[in-house]
C-alpha cells in the first residue's frame, strides 16, 4: 500500500534523551498558535505490532535483544514501523515526527565498522524512501547532545518510569558513534541543521528552531 501523505514534513531526530519529546511538543504549540493543524508522530510506536516486538528486542526482555539481532534485520523492523504508520493520511498542515528515517540510518550504521556501516546507512534511507514510499521531510532538526549528558539524562527517566534504560540507550560506545553519524548526516540529507542543546535551555533551543522553519 502506498503511503499518503500531504501536509509540510518536520522531523526531530538526535541521540536518546537530547530532548526531542520536548522540542517536538514545543515545535506543536508554535505551529498551533498560528492557526494550523498539527500531528505528531514518535517512532518507534510501542503500541503498534511492529513497535511492540521492537520495545521487547530494546528492553533485552525476550529470546533475543537489539544487539543480539543484526542491524539490517534491526532495521527492518524500525522501517516497518514507519511504513504502517504512514499507510494513512495524514490531514494536518504541519507533521512533526519525532524520530524518523534518519534514526534507524544512524543507529543501525553506527553498530557496524565505518565504511560497512556507510553502506548500510545508505541502503536504510534506500528503502525507507524509495522501496517503502516514506516522504522525505522538508526540514530535519538534528538536537546535538553530548554523550554523558544523554547517559544521565535516560538514567533518571527510566528510574522516574520505575525502569531502566534500554540496550542502546546504556550502549555509551552506540551514543558516541550515533552522535558523531548525526552531526556528518548533513552530507548526506537534505535540509538538515544540526543544533546544540548541551548546557541550554529547553525555552532558548525552541527559539532557534522556531527561526529553522519560519
Amino acid at each position: 500500500m502506498e503511503p499518503l501523505v500531504s501536509p509540510r514534513i518536520i522531523a526531530v531526530e538526535g541521540i536518546d534523551a537530547s530532548g526531542k519529546s520536548t522540542q517536538t511538543d514545543l515545535l506543536a504549540e508554535h505551529f498551533t498558535a498560528r492557526g494550523l493543524a498539527v500531528e505528531v508522530r514518535s517512532f518507534p510506536r510501542y503500541d503498534s505490532f511492529f513497535g511492540r516486538h521492537i520495545r521487547a528486542l530494546l528492553d533485552g526482555t525476550g529470546a533475543s535483544t537489539a544487539h543480539d539481532l543484526d542491524p539490517r534485520s534491526m532495521a527492518l523492523w524500525f522501517a516497518m514501523d514507519r511504513w504502517q504508520s504512514f499507510t494513512a493520511s495524514c490531514d494536518a498542515d504541519v507533521l512533526l515526527l519525532n524520530r524518523y528515517t534518519l534514526s534507524n540510518a544512524v543507529y543501525q550504521a553506527s553498530r557496524l565498522p565505518d565504511q560497512v556501516g556507510d553502506e548500510l546507512f545508505s541502503w536504510i534511507l534506500d528503502l525507507e524512501h524509495r522501496v517503502l514510499g516514506l516522504p522525505e521531510p522538508q526540514l530535519t532538526v538534528v538536537l546535538d547532545v553530548d554523550v554523558d549528558v544523554s547517559s544521565t539524562r535516560a538514567a533518571a527517566r527510566a528510574e522516574q518510569q520505575g525502569a531502566t534504560p534500554d540496550v542502546y540507550e546504556r550502549a555509551t560506545g552506540l551514543l558516541t558513534a550515533s552522535r558523531r553519524r548525526y552531526r556528518s548526516a548533513g552530507e548526506h540529507v537534505a535540509n538538515l541543521h544540526v543544533v546544540d542543546v548541551t548546557g541550554r535551555t529547553p525555552g532558548d533551543v525552541a527559539g532557534e528552531i522556531r527561526l529553522l522553519v519560519s
